[in-house]
């Protein structure tokens, strides 16, 4: 018989990745900073110290870390509450993602690619210091 953690993982559209990403959620006008336990391509965990209500649609701005020192600009994005639950003097809330537009998705879709290993660093800013690929312009002062 399979275990309940095995049962709900395999009824999920979509994997989830443990990540810590700072987030700034919205609602009713107010802001409160949260963290990510986890991400999928549908929603994500946050980890608050303010409880927010099931159904509650909220703003959420996430500045994704891509490896050492890459940061992203902030990735705006629309939620729904679907749950939220007291843990240890915090509350752990899961969102599901809301009216993603092309744009929007095309973001996501890369950070998941980083955490799933489809895409590195490198795809995402250019290549890596080494790659004698990139074109060059004649006119750079700085080119090499």
């Amino acid at each position: 018989m399979k275990d309940d953690k095995e049962t709900t993982a395999s009824r999920r559209l979509h994997p989830r990745f443990n990540v810590d990403v700072q987030v700034a959620v919205s609602c009713d006008k107010q802001s409160v900073q949260a963290r990510t336990r986890d991400i999928s391509r549908s929603g994500l965990c946050l980890v608050s110290t303010r409880a927010l209500a099931r159904e509650k649609e909220i703003e959420l701005e996430l500045v994704l870390k891509f490896g050492e020192g890459g940061l992203s600009e902030p990735l705006h994005m629309r939620g729904r509450v679907v749950w939220c639950t007291a843990l240890f003097g915090h509350y752990q809330i899961g969102v599901m993602f809301l009216g993603m537009d092309r744009e929007q998705s095309r973001n996501l879709d890369m950070f998941i690619g980083f955490l799933d290993g489809s895409l590195n660093a490198g795809d995402l800013f250019g290549g890596d210091e080494e790659s004698t690929d990139r074109p060059t312009d004649p006119d750079d002062p700085f080119a090499a």
